[in-house]
């Protein structure tokens, strides 16, 4: 059964990009520059609840399996400049996110890896996977509303050359430790068809997200900074393919060892759409300050996406006006953080290990000149 539809979890060979350093760059309350200021941007983080992430590049091909619902990757890059209020830069996004039941994810992972079934078990399928590749220019305006309130906003232009959005749906029933049954509905849009291997036209596609962030100092110790990305997103695909229908475990082989092997049969349609419209879910992230004096201050981070929500506590640290170091933990993913800032420059580093066959959390991020 090729049930590997996302190729493990579409994880990109490069995870570079940004999701939310822009919302250092105003704790410094730089003031406003007259000349042109170039900067970049780079960032990942990718998040996944039942297997390491370099088990996810090898199809969750690997013995260490969490039972879990959610695997995503969110993926920027921008290089601009700066004009006083106004900047601009070219941008490349990788966007990935798998949501499932633990069932699935349970069942996957077994066949992936050739693990014996329990004889007789029924497993319940459900899958939704949303993806996107594109690149594009991104306009942002920045200023104040007052002394203690600063906003920026930003639209991107995009272009794309790769998705997959859509769902599987069904249940599977183990023969004996090596076989099962299955039935399953899919609908689904694609570029490349993973599943059927279906020959089709590739799709371009085009569209726009806005972003927004705020840093607001609610009293001289209390500071809360807030961004949301994807407020409004869509990309519109012009002659889309599509699939919809059922699949089912009518056509089997099997391995030397007598492990099955299914080419899935489908029943249904597969076509294309004039325009196909695929949205992006919002990302939001908020972060709490509190000075205790003027070396120290404690952290507080929440991050929510794809229905998922991540915390973390944690305190920084001030050498001097140039210099900070900083610190969190993240008890829901058991990760822990890493930051210094050195006047423009940001840095962080987020993981949950150090040895990349138990890596399931890493963010990595890097900015400067904002």
């Amino acid at each position: 059964m090729k049930f590997n539809i996302t190729n493990g979890w579409l994880l990109p060979l490069i995870f570079f990009q940004i999701p939310f350093l822009p919302a250092y760059a105003y704790a410094d309350n730089h003031p406003i520059d007259s000349s042109v200021t170039p900067y970049v941007i780079v960032d990942s983080f990718s998040y996944s609840e039942t297997v390491s992430i370099k088990s996810a590049f090898d199809s969750w091909k690997g013995d260490s399996f969490e039972s879990g619902e959610h695997q995503w990757t969110s993926n920027w890059f921008e290089v601009g400049a700066q004009y006083q209020h106004w900047g601009i830069g070219l941008l490349q996004r990788y966007d990935y996110s798998l949501t499932f039941s633990q069932q699935t994810a349970e069942f996957y992972w077994l066949v992936a890896n050739k693990k014996n079934l329990a004889e007789g078990k029924k497993y319940l399928l459900d899958l939704q996977v949303n993806a996107i590749h594109s690149n594009g220019l991104r306009l942002s305006f920045n200023d104040s509303l007052t002394d203690t309130f600063n906003y920026r906003l930003g639209l991107s232009y995009l272009q794309a050359n790769y998705m997959l959005e859509g769902q599987l749906q069904g249940d599977v029933t183990t023969v004996n430790q090596s076989d099962y049954d299955y039935s399953a509905s899919v609908d689904y849009a694609y570029t490349e068809d993973n599943l059927f291997d279906r020959q089709v036209n590739k799709p371009k596609g085009q569209g726009f997200s806005l972003d927004f962030m705020f840093d607001y100092q609610l009293t001289p110790v209390l500071n809360w900074q807030l961004q949301v990305r994807d407020l409004f997103a869509r990309l519109y695909w012009k002659n889309s393919p599509y699939t919809q229908g059922t699949s089912s475990s009518d056509r089997k082989e099997y391995d030397e060892n007598g492990y099955v092997s299914i080419d899935p049969i489908l029943k249904g349609y597969e076509g294309t759409r004039d325009v196909y419209v695929q949205k992006l879910d919002p990302k939001w992230y908020s972060k709490i300050n509190y000075q205790i004096n003027d070396f120290y201050d404690l952290q507080g981070q929440l991050r929510y996406q794809y229905d998922h929500a991540l915390y973390a506590l944690g305190t920084n640290y001030k050498i001097n006006e140039s210099f900070q170091l900083g610190g969190s933990y993240w008890p829901i993913n058991k990760a822990l953080e890493l930051s210094l800032n050195y006047r423009h420059m940001k840095l962080l580093l987020t993981a949950n290990a150090l040895n990349s066959s138990r890596l399931q959390t890493l963010w990595l991020s890097f900015s400067y000149g904002l």
